[in-house]
């Protein structure tokens, strides 16, 4: 006889590692599940202050009660390979998920929240695309380009792979060319990965772009110019350390794996490094060395100050979502912005509420905006490619 599982009442510190372990997995949830947090959320709510008070909370009537609510008394099964099971799992990872990461505050009710937003036309999210720009002017929009080969200059042939990528292959030694510079860049909604000459990888987020040398034969150091923000990838090569410039800065690898943020908008340079070791210099040519888990801010004033990083925030736009922590409306607007090419608008009071969660950067911009105003601080307007924020 099939017996049912018991109810899900975990040990919570361990929830949290595993939460930190598998944050992502928010990510994926359908629509139905975020149904599910959201009346998992009014329940912690309920429990005071979040998980040091559900400790003394009876989660067993709470979990019993909320069965009922959903209308899965009926869940069941002995192995995992059982629907029931898999169904019962599912709604364990959302309560994982609520508790430890919280997607966005539900604080209203979703069928209500249908009636809330505005939204007169749909926004599709941004793509994998962007402009090459060769060293005799030759632009090639890659979004269009068929895979192959884009270009052939100076012993370097240029492809694009199936996937997508653009690559650089030596294939003529004796005509080799360092000194030409190619730029790939992004507009607004746009993203692209790049393998340099080196066989080093670069990932470009939206509004960037990057200068390179066609070929780095020759050249005593790989140099590169970024404006904007990329994650890279380097190969090692103890003899030609990898350097990157910004208008602010620039570091000075062998090879890791590190990611820059170099927007206008941001009144520092931060430079977040995963693995290997950088060194970072200001426009004076000041520097300080950073480790892995440590970030470097480098001001206008040309200071440098080093921090722990916050690894998941910052890889979140390359891993393909959204990520939220203590984070203003105007702040989060900025980087909804630029990914869906939208202009924005505010009406009335700022909002000075504080926004966490996570969701897919993949999801049209209703999906996005949806969440957010469940918070009941702000709510939206959608007219053509103008979003206005309002409380």
């Amino acid at each position: 006889m099939d017996e049912k599982p018991k109810p899900f009442s975990p040990d919570w510190n361990q929830v949290l590692e595993q939460l930190e372990a598998n944050e992502q997995s928010a990510v994926s949830l359908s629509a139905e599940e975020q149904l599910l947090l959201a009346e998992l959320r009014k329940l912690r709510d309920e429990a005071g202050e979040a998980l040091k008070t559900y400790q003394s909370f009876d989660t067993d009537k709470k979990w019993a009660d909320f069965r009922l609510q959903a209308g899965i008394d009926h869940i069941s099964g002995r192995s995992a390979g059982g629907k029931g099971y898999k169904l019962w799992l599912r709604i364990a990872a959302a309560i994982v998920i609520i508790f430890g990461a919280g997607l966005f505050y539900f604080r209203q009710e979703p069928t209500k929240q249908n009636l809330v937003n505005d939204i007169r036309n749909d926004i599709a999210p941004g793509k994998n695309a962007a402009t090459l720009t060769l060293d005799n002017g030759k632009r090639i929009l890659l979004s269009a380009a068929a895979k192959g080969q884009l270009a052939r200059e100076a012993g370097i042939v240029i492809t694009k792979t199936s996937d997508g990528q653009v690559t650089y292959s030596v294939q003529d030694q004796e005509h080799l060319a360092g000194a030409k510079i190619n730029t790939l860049s992004t507009s607004i909604g746009e993203t692209y990965r790049l393998r340099l000459p080196d066989q080093s990888e670069v990932w470009l987020n939206a509004s960037s772009s990057i200068k390179f040398p066609a070929s780095f034969t020759g050249h005593q150091q790989r140099e590169v110019e970024l404006s904007g923000e990329a994650y890279f990838e380097i190969a090692k090569d103890k003899a030609h350390p990898f350097i990157v410039k910004t208008d602010q800065q620039e570091i000075q690898v062998l090879g890791t794996h590190f990611n820059i943020n170099n927007y206008g908008d941001k009144n520092s340079t931060i430079t977040t490094l995963l693995e290997g070791s950088l060194r970072v210099l200001n426009a004076v040519k000041t520097s300080k060395v950073i480790k892995p888990g440590e970030q470097s801010a480098v001001g206008r004033n040309g200071g440098i100050i080093i921090s722990r990083a916050d690894v998941k925030q910052t890889m979140a736009w390359k891993n393909g979502y959204f990520r939220f922590r203590e984070e203003r409306i105007d702040h989060i607007m900025v980087e909804i912005s630029r990914w869906y090419n939208i202009e924005v608008n505010y009406q009335g009071e700022l909002s000075t509420e504080k926004f966490n969660g996570n969701i897919s950067r993949y999801k049209n911009i209703s999906e996005v905006l949806n969440m957010l105003s469940y918070s009941n601080a702000v709510k939206f307007k959608v007219e053509g490619r103008r979003v206005t924020v309002m409380q």
